[in-house]
């Protein structure tokens, strides 16, 4: 009958046993001797998602205080920040896993790993295209540049595409003005657009309109021209970032969403990948956009786009 285990034979039992005692011994040493190796800015990625913690606990509240209740079938974190399937001021389709999953405090960390990598210093200021259609995303992005103590020039979409910021009388300057007012960021946006595609409020109601235009008003925002065409309009906000910045140097631009003013349509928008971008990608002397001018600047690009893939990348839900 053969063994049941073959072993060389050269080797005595003393010699395996005490291989076996070593290999024990370096196993607890695994776990009792753990080094922890943290990830580059921790301090700074922690501030950051702590405060956008903070930040979206405090609109959950303004909601609930507005009236309007949360669904858990749709907002399973009882988050507060998913809008509703449809509105007034709802400007175009969305798609709802992506909100769901914009609604993650650590998208602060990764963006202040993105500044970090751009080589952004305390004091830098930086240009931030804001859209309706992410709110979460947008506390991130604030939660970021608060901690990292810079001074940002913010242009936002006051309309929201579906499970956005889309209640009429909660849109996202809104919000920010709230976040502001308890002290929570330090600024909001200097002037709002109508949204819609190309910000022109096509896909919006004359009631929609209406609302837009109220809610820019009560919050005191500069409204950029809808009627102008699509390259006008690229200068406008240009020429406020340029005007806001009094002389100091755009360091980074921030986009979140898809809006194409600041994407430059969709050819623009392929054009980058989502995240840091530090180089012009080929063909973006051929399209116009905020995005294109900036980084033709020489200015990198934070491009905050298919939220799905940016979560996937960071090991996120």
């Amino acid at each position: 009958m053969q063994k049941l285990y073959w072993r060389p034979q050269a080797v005595s039992i003393k010699a395996l046993v005490l291989v076996a005692l070593f290999a024990a011994v370096g196993a607890v040493l695994v776990e009792k001797v753990k080094t922890n190796n943290q990830q580059a800015f921790h301090e700074e990625k922690m501030q950051a998602s702590q405060l956008a913690i903070s930040a979206m606990e405090s609109l959950r509240a303004a909601r609930v205080l507005a009236g309007y209740e949360i669904d858990t079938e749709v907002d399973p974190a009882k988050s507060g920040l998913i809008g509703l399937p449809m509105s007034s001021v709802t400007s175009v389709s969305g798609v709802l896993e992506a909100k769901q999953t914009s609604i993650n405090p650590n998208f602060a960390a990764v963006i202040v790993d993105y500044l970090k990598r751009a080589n952004i210093q305390e004091g830098d200021t930086i240009a931030v295209g804001c859209s309706g259609s992410f709110p979460a995303l947008n506390v991130c992005v604030y939660a970021a540049l608060e901690t990292l103590k810079l001074k940002p020039i913010i242009i936002s979409s006051a309309s929201a595409s579906q499970w956005g910021a889309n209640i009429p009388d909660l849109l996202w300057i809104d919000m920010e003005r709230i976040l502001q007012e308890e002290s929570k960021f330090s600024f909001r946006s200097v002037a709002a657009s109508m949204g819609g595609f190309e910000d022109s409020g096509m896909g919006l109601t004359s009631t929609g309109k209406a609302d837009i235009n109220r809610g820019i008003e009560r919050n005191g925002l500069t409204m950029l021209d809808p009627k102008k065409d699509f390259t006008e309009k690229v200068d406008e906000r240009y020429e406020i970032f340029k005007a806001n910045a009094k002389g100091a140097p755009i360091k980074a631009y921030i986009n979140i969403g898809g809006g194409t003013i600041s994407n430059g349509r969709k050819v623009g928008k392929n054009l980058f990948n989502p995240g840091l971008n530090k180089r012009a990608p080929l063909g973006v002397a051929k399209v116009d956009g905020l995005m294109s001018r900036f980084i033709t600047e020489g200015v990198p690009v934070i491009h905050l786009v298919e939220v799905n893939k940016l979560a996937e990348k960071y090991e996120m839900p």
